[in-house]
This record gives structure tokens, sequence and C-alpha cells, in this order.
């Protein structure tokens, strides 16, 4: 992998990194003794966005990831999730 797609792929998983924080503390707000009924839903809102951000941060680095090594070199890495 080029230095440039490298970079590229620490910098999606630094934006996923932030995602998850923010799904942290979503999950936190929701364990909240505090929060009244009706935060409930828009807290597991917050929640399912921030994994769907993760979910595409962490495709694009699978894709640029592959795309630069064989199928044989990557059969251990999408075979451990």
């Amino acid at each position: 992998m080029d230095d440039d797609h490298r970079e590229l792929v620490r910098r999606l998983f630094a934006a996923a990194t932030a995602r998850i924080e923010a799904a942290h503390d979503a999950a936190v707000a929701g364990q909240s003794s505090e929060i009244v009924a009706g935060d409930y839903a828009a807290v597991a809102r917050r929640l399912q966005a921030t994994a769907q951000d993760i979910a595409a941060l962490a495709d694009a680095a699978r894709v640029i990831a592959a795309d630069r090594l064989d199928d044989a070199g990557c059969d251990h890495i999408e075979n451990s999730s």
C-alpha cells in the first residue's frame, strides 16, 4: 500500500474512533437514571446513526486495504469477524 492510501486508511480509523466515542456517549446517556421516557428514542436514534457511520468508515477502510492486497492475503482478516 502506498503512503497516500495508508494515510487515508489511518484517517478513516481516526474518524471511526471519534464516532465510537460519540456512540459511547449515547450509550452512557441511555443508561442515565435522569433520562425521561421520551428521550430514549432520541438517544437510540443517535446511537444507531453513529453505528451506521462507524460501519461506513470501516467499509471504506476495508475496500481501500483490500484493493491493495491480493485476496489470499486478506482471508485471515475477513474471516476473523
